[in-house]
């Protein structure tokens, strides 16, 4: 495992490359430590104790990240490579908390679906959970477990907040200008609500 690239990351820390592609980050006494040069290769002895300092890293990050929120398995992949782990590191690591429960993309789409359905539009709920790396099929199969749970569907869900969004803005229909009428389905658009719900609501009296 050739070092590649050896450049100093903050105040304390160092990105590696190793040969031309994988990164990670070190403290700088650690680099220092094991003798670790741009251009020389890195000992077997030497990876295998890195590699069980990054687990336990890993492991230790996972524990402080799901601590303070909920993530999927590709958010907290993510997050690790972004502090510095190896790729095979995260991925173990992730591994690790999906076998022990604490990640469960199925139960993070549920929970989201469950407590926003009220106050945020299908649309918005389905994008802020792909941003977070949720597949599409169990975002699919969150909204249809909980309208089958609650008995309402999204729709009924997505109509109610409209009509209280334009209570809070203090819409008018019956004084309205066409101006008026648009600019507030232009409003609710890209709240993103569907043009459908906002017909049938604008449309109600």
């Amino acid at each position: 495992m050739l070092i590649t690239a050896l450049q100093p990351q903050g105040k304390t820390k160092c990105r590696i490359e190793v040969d031309y592609e994988e990164t990670f980050v070190l403290h700088r006494k650690d680099v220092f430590l094991y003798g670790l040069k741009e251009g020389e290769e890195i000992p077997e002895e030497v990876w295998t104790e890195l590699e069980d300092q990054f687990r336990a890293d890993a492991l230790h990050k996972c524990g402080s990240l799901l601590m303070n929120c909920d993530y999927s398995e590709k958010g907290l992949y993510d997050k690790l490579i972004q502090s510095g782990f190896p790729r095979e590191t995260a991925a173990g690591a992730v591994a690790e908390m999906v076998k022990a429960h604490y990640v469960d993309d199925r139960r993070l789409a549920a929970n989201y679906v469950h407590f926003h359905l009220s106050d945020r539009s299908k649309t918005r709920i389905r994008m802020d959970l792909m941003k977070k790396g949720v597949d599409s099929e169990l975002i699919k199969e969150a909204f249809e477990n909980e309208e089958e749970e609650t008995g309402e569907s999204s729709l009924e869900a997505e109509k109610a907040q409209i009509r209280a969004l334009l209570e809070k803005k203090h819409y008018d229909p019956d004084h309205a200008e066409w101006q008026d009428v648009q600019k507030m389905k232009a409003f609710l658009y890209r709240k993103g609500y569907s043009q459908g719900a906002i017909r049938a609501v604008m449309e109600e009296n």
